[in-house]
């Protein structure tokens, strides 16, 4: 439940318009969106089939096994593979920020099943 949660925030937050160029070059010193979010090592690009733009962030833990969103920076462990919701499993620490795809999550060392963010 806390995973579908964190999912559910993480979509609202990627619904959330682009930074204006004054938004980012208050606290940027005068840098774009993109320029901005390059200079703290993401990508600003288009996410989900919606196109909103957003900083795309790599995270360091990135496929480090896990058993749980809590052991990672991104706090999602995915299923790499298949299982029946509530298998025991092990997965992998997410890769970035973008929440976009359809995915497996783990949490507790079990399978919760497939979930789709657009």
């Amino acid at each position: 439940m806390r995973a579908l949660l964190l999912v559910f925030a993480l979509v609202l937050a990627s619904c959330a318009p682009p930074p204006s160029t004054a938004d980012v070059s208050s606290g940027g010193g005068g840098l774009n969106p993109t320029q901005a979010c390059e200079a703290k090592g993401g990508s600003y690009r288009r996410v989900c089939l919606m196109g909103e733009w957003s900083c795309v962030m790599p995270y360091k833990d990135a496929g480090k096994a896990c058993t749980d969103g809590d052991q990672c920076e991104g706090r999602q462990c995915r299923l790499e593979g298949s299982a029946k919701p509530g298998d025991s499993v092990t997965g992998a620490c997410v890769r970035s920020s973008d929440p976009c795809g359809c995915f497996g999550l783990v949490e507790d060392g079990k399978s919760q099943g497939v979930l789709c963010v657009d």
